[in-house]
């Protein structure tokens, strides 16, 4: 089995930057590098491993969450069902969550109080890549997971989630490379 892992910023993944292909903040960025990618892997069979930061309502700081759908918008909700794939192994220290993606940070002062509400009903996290990687990756018929690990709770300024990504880092970068170590015991794994 080869995977393909991606993040949006080397911050999320230090500990295992080398073997991360980065694709920016935003889903513009993501589009660019996910098709950048392909270009390179064309006719190769492959998983998308996604890994990063998110927002979240309520879910602990420094959980793990397995996106298991991914909710679009911008100042709308997109009804498109976005269910993800699954790898061979379980992932018990992960929690499975629905995950809002769109081109802003969610917090209280992009969005209204009533999107806010109707967010919390519709999706556990959110980040602003996943619907892209997604969308792009499903077109081309290529398998799709994600994991995240919860940030904030929207009550942090930029500097306290750049720190928050720093420490939080060498967890998310240890939960990958165990699944994929896990998964290297049914069948050999490449990282590309």
């Amino acid at each position: 089995m080869k995977i393909a892992l991606f993040a949006a910023v080397k911050e999320e993944v230090m500990n295992i930057c080398d073997r991360v292909h980065l694709c920016g903040i935003g889903r513009e960025n993501a589009t660019n590098a996910m098709l950048q990618f392909l270009q390179q892997h064309q006719n190769e069979d492959f998983t998308i491993m996604n890994i990063g930061t998110a927002g979240a309502h309520s879910a602990p700081l420094k959980s793990l969450i397995r996106v298991t759908e991914i909710v679009s918008g911008g100042a709308a909700f997109i009804d498109y069902p976005m269910l993800l794939d699954r790898l061979p192994v379980e992932t018990p220290e992960a929690a499975d969550g629905k995950l809002f993606s769109s081109d802003c940070f969610v917090s209280p002062h992009v969005y209204s109080t009533e999107f806010l509400q109707g967010l919390r009903e519709k999706a556990d996290c959110f980040d602003m890549e996943s619907s892209a990687l997604y969308t792009v990756a499903k077109h081309f018929g290529i398998p799709y997971v994600s994991f995240k690990i919860v940030s904030d709770h929207l009550d942090v300024d930029l500097t306290t989630w750049q720190q928050r990504v720093h420490d939080f880092s060498p967890t998310l970068c240890e939960f990958a490379m165990k699944t994929i170590e896990e998964i290297g015991k049914i069948e050999p794994v490449t990282i590309i």
